[in-house]
């Protein structure tokens, strides 16, 4: 009964298959529950002398386990807060397991962003021509200079993305959502260092989300927990910063990018908030989301009032992905 809880403590995919070694049986096997508790039945009762007695159903459950595990896990996230539990400073885990992350992945977008940063990184460049000049390779091999220079490029910008998930934003939340997913699964195949995080209302409360803390990797399990982000409420800023400044004050990030296509609720205390990140040697942006170029330039010039160091118009949701790496330093 507790293998959902304990899948979602490691923060593991519940797919993933962990081999273990049984004696009499060939590495790679699969075994069924019944199996496993046959084995271990046998096991036991020949380790009875040495570990006394020991119920194998309880080892399956993984009763001596699990709180074993709850606490380490909780006392190694303490330690990468500087003490501070995501849960004691108000920063919730998305945890419903049974949602299609499928439908925000945009796989065209994704390769095409892929591809062409996968040129970046290397500086190799394929191209097609109906014409040019016939290749001399006595030439080059003759010549002093290398005929081949691989470039390697590489992004150590460490950046934190907070993503606007208030109602404004449910008209286009698929869109949105597969835009910044798919942002995501670049700043993983870039190997950037970046963090994860929305905000939204419920039951008429601001909740922060915690989709993909820095120190976890881009996978399967933090596209489910962007996918379940239901855009509802205002835009309290102040609050969400408020509730992140802890975690942010001891990870301290180089960038920490605000998506938005709405005004705060509560600009003056935002205001206070920006100045403090800024405090921290943490360089604010914000990116502001339109229906057309109009209104994201007009809502990325009410956020420069705010203290942000660069604001950023976008009204089309496909170049989010461009406009962030673009203000990673390489």
């Amino acid at each position: 009964k507790n293998v959902t809880e304990i899948i979602k403590i490691l923060d593991i995919d519940s797919l993933l298959t962990i081999p273990i070694s049984l004696p009499f049986m060939k590495a790679g096997m699969a075994l069924s529950e019944e199996e496993l508790l046959k084995m271990l039945k046998v096991i036991s009762k020949n380790k009875e002398g040495d570990l006394g007695k020991i119920d194998p159903a309880s080892v399956i459950r993984g009763d001596d386990v699990y709180d074993e595990y709850k606490v380490l896990v909780d006392d190694n996230k303490k330690t990468e807060n500087k003490g501070l539990a995501t849960e004691t400073i108000g920063i919730q885990i998305p945890s419903i397991r049974n949602i299609d992350e499928t439908i925000i992945y945009d796989m065209s977008l994704i390769n095409g962003l892929k591809t062409k940063f996968k040129e970046w990184k290397t500086g190799w460049k394929e191209q097609h021509l109906s014409s040019g000049d016939e290749f001399d390779e006595e030439g080059y091999i003759e010549g002093g200079k290398p005929f081949f220079t691989d470039i390697k490029k590489s992004i150590k910008t460490k950046i934190v993305i907070l993503l606007d998930h208030s109602s404004s934003i449910a008209s286009d939340a698929i869109e949105y959502k597969k835009a910044t997913l798919a942002l995501c699964e670049v700043l993983s195949f870039l190997k950037v260092k970046f963090a994860v995080y929305a905000f939204s209302t419920e039951n008429r409360s601001m909740v922060c989300w915690s989709i993909k803390p820095e120190n976890l990797k881009w996978n399967s399990i933090t596209a489910k927990r962007l996918a379940q982000i239901v855009a509802n409420g205002s835009t309290p800023l102040a609050e969400v910063y408020d509730k992140m400044f802890p975690i942010l004050q001891s990870k301290r990030p180089d960038i920490f990018l605000t998506l938005t296509d709405g005004e705060p609720s509560d600009p003056d205390a935002v205001r206070n908030m920006t100045k403090s990140f800024k405090n921290l040697g943490i360089s604010m942006v914000a990116l502001g989301l339109g229906p057309n170029t109009v209104r994201a330039t007009t809502i990325a010039n009410n956020l420069r009032h705010l203290g942000y160091e660069k604001t950023m118009a976008v009204s089309r949701l496909k170049d989010i992905p461009n406009k962030v790496i673009s203000i990673l330093d390489v």
